[in-house]
């Protein structure tokens, strides 16, 4: 099954990117190569360059002069992951999106398996199988989704993996509303309330080799915190066990 793409099947790439100026040409040249070996019918690659201080921005412009499928958006000043991504998941032309962080934690050779999933599932969500950072985050991430299955009857079990694959209809069915890394468990769970049906992979990770992250701040948490309390408030009652 891996490899194999569904008839007409086309797909839009979103990278969100902030201190990436040394790894998402990297991300995105690997992606572009992934894809045209696939022979998708079409697809497109998406940059969200989120007002970056370093050179992100001109890496992505230069990519997207070298290939007619690379798009690039820039915002103005930083907004934060969640408003990063809502703008690339919206900004999507294709019948599918899928998205990962440009800074090279992530082998996208294995976003073939994903799409192969495509005629079997509505949304397929990639789980770390060796999660590639400090303990302090690795227990951090654990309670995070230890506490997301317990309010929202979710079963993912590492909701805040970058590689995912989403049907775009999702996007006009749901309003997003984060603005940070809550994002993910936010979709998870307006998903969860329209039942949509959620297929895990096991995805390789790697360390991060350069730039900066801001998940697993105190700053974040909080945030997270503060978003899923608002989430649990409005939507719990529309999920059913």
């Amino acid at each position: 099954m891996e490899g194999k793409c569904p008839p007409d099947f086309t797909l839009s790439v979103v990278f969100p990117a902030y201190y990436d100026e040394k790894t998402i040409d990297k991300m995105v040249h690997k992606a572009v190569a992934v894809l045209s070996d696939i022979g998708l019918r079409d697809y497109e690659v998406i940059i969200v360059e989120d007002g970056s201080p370093d050179g992100t921005g001109a890496v992505a412009d230069a990519l997207a002069r070298q290939y007619d499928k690379v798009r690039v958006i820039h915002n103005e000043k930083n907004l934060g992951y969640g408003r990063t991504l809502r703008i690339g998941f919206l900004a999507a032309r294709m019948q599918y999106v899928f998205y990962s962080d440009g800074d090279c934690q992530y082998d996208l050779d294995e976003l073939r398996k994903f799409i192969a999933l495509v005629p079997y599932t509505d949304i397929v969500s990639g789980f770390r199988i060796r999660k590639q950072y400090s303990t302090y985050r690795k227990i951090t991430s654990f309670c995070y989704n230890l506490i997301l299955r317990i309010l929202f009857d979710l079963s993912d079990r590492d909701i805040d993996c970058a590689f995912k694959l989403y049907p775009r209809e999702l996007f006009d069915r749901i309003e997003l509303e984060s603005v940070n890394a809550f994002i993910d468990a936010e979709v998870a769970i307006k998903a969860r309330a329209l039942n949509y049906r959620t297929t895990e992979v096991g995805v390789t990770h790697w360390p991060r080799p350069e730039g900066v992250s801001t998940f697993g701040r105190p700053s974040a948490i909080f945030k997270a915190i503060v978003e899923m309390t608002k989430a649990y408030l409005k939507y719990r009652p529309q999920i059913k066990p």
